[in-house]
């Protein structure tokens, strides 16, 4: 739904409002557009259908599906209340952007709560835990996007299964946890400060604020600590030591019958 559409929703029928969620995805996410959809728990279902306006919506998706040449969808116009493809959690997540600009420093990565639904144009981290965010907005991280990812034209096209699930991380302590954690936060509450501005616009590197710029230094000092105790001075180091920790892992992998840790 559009934002008018959220808005003659709730005006037709205020019952509508816990059926309605935020929807997300890249373009979304770094230039906060809005866009909204329905989602309608199991349980919640009749009490849905009882109003009217979501009712005829219903209506129009079961149609919509029923004329689809796959069958998947056509045995889905039974189920019009559900996405075919289940990928919402209640739970505060990471959004990780499908595509970005190569230009960027980081990737401007999200940090939503409950309330989003994230699209199938990017990648969740559910049950988000802010240090898990530290990492992912490292630099660290982005040398290795930049050097395994795909590309769309010359912007990253990230994956989560060759990027994410890829990406060496040692051993975290619970002390280390916390330490991202607080470098984590003061990144968002950078943000937060400039509420007023897009993602986009926050991570244009012709215009991004100084203080974020330092927040962002502090969690690349952090996480390079992680890695190496002497510190990097390019990406070719650390990529380095990331395709040495790599080749260990998948070696360990094949030693245990291909089992990942």
């Amino acid at each position: 739904m559009s934002p008018e559409e959220r808005l003659q929703l709730l005006a037709d029928d205020p019952r509508s409002a816990p059926f309605i969620k935020r929807y997300m995805g890249s373009a979304e996410a770094i230039n906060d557009g809005e866009r909204y959809c329905l989602w309608i728990p199991e349980g919640s279902v009749a009490a849905a259908r009882a109003i009217s306006a979501i009712e005829s919506r219903l209506v129009r998706v079961a149609s919509e599906r029923s004329k689809s040449k796959a069958a998947s969808t056509v045995a889905y116009a039974a189920q019009p209340h559900r996405f075919v493809q289940i990928s919402y959690k209640p739970t505060e997540s990471i959004l990780v952007p499908s595509i970005s600009s190569e230009r960027r420093d980081y990737i401007p990565i999200g940090y939503v709560g409950p309330e989003t639904v994230i699209s199938n144009k990017g990648f969740a981290v559910y049950d988000a835990q802010p240090w898990v965010f530290g990492l992912l907005t490292s630099r660290m991280h982005m040398a290795w996007t930049n050097a395994v990812s795909g590309r769309m034209e010359m912007r990253y096209q990230y994956s989560n299964t060759i990027v994410y699930n890829n990406w060496p991380v040692p051993p975290l302590s619970n002390a280390v946890k916390e330490k991202l954690t607080a470098a984590a936060l003061r990144v968002l509450d950078v943000r937060e400060y400039h509420c007023e501005r897009t993602l986009a616009q926050l991570y244009d590197p012709d215009l991004m604020p100084s203080d974020l710029r330092a927040a962002h230094a502090d969690v690349d000092a952090l996480v390079d600590s992680i890695y190496s105790k002497r510190g990097y001075e390019t990406d070719e180091q650390r990529l380095s030591d990331l395709f040495g920790m790599y080749e260990k892992m998948t070696a360990d992998e094949a030693l245990n019958g291909g089992e990942k840790k």
